[in-house]
């Protein structure tokens, strides 16, 4: 409890600054905290707790993910990799509903709608009402949506090559092994736990 109460003190620091709600940037800002701290001053539990240290490096992790995405896609209509998933899922799917896209995309419904009204206006998508039941809005790439598409698809192998760093690949192979893992205990967690009880459990 006392590690959860000082992890909230650094996060009421970090929004009084006003620096937003990215979990991820406040990885990499309470991560610059404490390196300023000399070694011996870094409260102990940041020193033995292994969850909460991988927990900081994971959300590290991200941050450098979110930057290096966007220098990817500089030249591309797209802001970030939710988009480029997006893309990718209407592709595979073939025209799928926006519901089924929400679903898939693990963001809010309204933040999925609003995300997906910014690339139809960009071109890259276009509504169709569903044959059988015409209050069902499909959504098709467009022809642009198709090219975009593929730039990104390059652009997501470069990142790839970017994002695993300097690792060997016994140490690829390894962390392959290791993410398989978590994602699938977080993807059986998220289809099969309501998120109070996780809440809950967790103590979020």
């Amino acid at each position: 409890m006392d590690e959860i109460l000082k992890l909230l003190g650094y996060w009421k620091t970090y929004s009084e600054q006003g620096l937003g709600n990215n979990l991820g940037h406040f990885g990499l800002w309470l991560n610059n905290e404490l390196t300023k701290t000399k070694p011996e001053e870094i409260p102990d539990e940041f020193n033995v707790s292994t969850n909460v240290k991988i927990g900081f490096l994971l959300g590290h992790i991200m941050a450098f993910g979110e930057v290096w995405t966007k220098l990817a896609f500089r030249d591309l209509p797209i802001q970030h990799f939710h988009d480029f998933g997006t893309l990718r899922f209407i592709q595979m799917n073939k025209n799928p509903t926006k519901k089924e896209i929400a679903e898939d995309s693990m963001m809010e419904q309204s933040s999925c709608f609003e995300s997906l009204k910014r690339l139809t206006k960009a071109g890259l998508l276009v509504d169709q009402a569903d044959k059988n039941d015409k209050r069902v809005k499909r959504v098709k790439l467009t022809k642009t949506g198709n090219q975009v598409l593929e730039k990104a698809m390059k652009q997501s192998f470069a990142l790839s090559d970017l994002l695993v760093g300097d690792l060997s690949e016994k140490e690829k192979k390894e962390l392959i092994t290791l993410l398989e893992k978590l994602g699938k205990f977080h993807e059986d967690l998220y289809q099969n736990s309501p998120k109070e009880k996780i809440a809950q459990a967790f103590n979020l």
